[in-house]
């Protein structure tokens, strides 16, 4: 589990679990991520985590955001990562986080109104990682936006319902290594990447962006 150890003058004064999804940054009363000092912007930068990976990124503050001494825009957080931010430091702690990334890292947008560049992303280093063909892979939601934001489904069922309970905004099935998202009950469609799915469905690949009812969320394969 990633966590944050937070310094300020260099004495440490908390530390912050990183949930799923957003966090904000910043000296704003509310911020999931507090730093009360007047070198800190209200809204100064925002951390995103999705599954082990974890990428923040500087909301054009006054005084900027610094990763081991180097400013920065956006940055692929690696166990040990020394965030600076005016007085205060962040040290990022997780031993699972991916050290094999180097060109994601430099390519990812993060943005709450712009996830669909993350799946982009994802999906594009997922493609350039080998794997082992004979290895199981297991899929997953991560919950985007809604009143479940954050939140992950493991789809361990061979049909796994998406939507409110009584009607089906969307269904998945599961076939061994492959995932097919279908429309749900009484012309519910889902979206896929934006594109509404067919009456066939459409195969899910790792990073597929999928929007049912007011929800968002990222298909996750590994």
């Amino acid at each position: 589990m990633a966590k944050l150890i937070i310094k300020f003058n260099d004495v440490v004064i908390d530390q912050i679990i990183l949930k799923q999804g957003d966090m904000n940054v910043g000296r704003r009363p509310g911020s999931d991520v507090l730093l009360d000092n007047l070198a800190v912007s209200g809204n100064h930068a925002s951390i995103f985590t999705i599954g082990e990976d974890s990428f923040i990124q500087d909301l054009n503050s006054t005084n900027g955001t610094f990763i081991n001494n180097k400013k920065v825009n956006k940055h692929h957080l690696e166990n040990g990562d020394v965030v600076t931010i005016g007085s205060h430091t962040l040290t990022y702690v997780n031993e699972n986080a991916k050290k094999d990334a180097p060109n994601f890292a430099k390519t990812v947008i993060i943005s709450p109104s712009k996830h669909e560049d993350l799946a982009v992303q994802m999906a594009k280093a997922a493609a350039d990682q080998p794997r082992d063909a004979d290895s199981p892979k297991k899929g997953s939601l991560f919950i985007l936006s809604g009143a479940n934001n954050g939140k992950r489904i493991d789809l361990n069922l061979a049909t796994t319902n998406l939507g409110r309970s009584g009607k089906r905004a969307g269904i998945i099935t599961r076939n061994g290594n492959r995932y097919l998202l279908l429309p749900g009950d009484e012309g519910q469609t889902p979206k896929l990447n934006g594109v509404k799915v067919g009456a066939a469905g459409e195969e899910m690949k790792n990073g597929d962006m999928i929007e049912v009812a007011d929800m968002r969320m990222q298909f996750y394969l590994k």
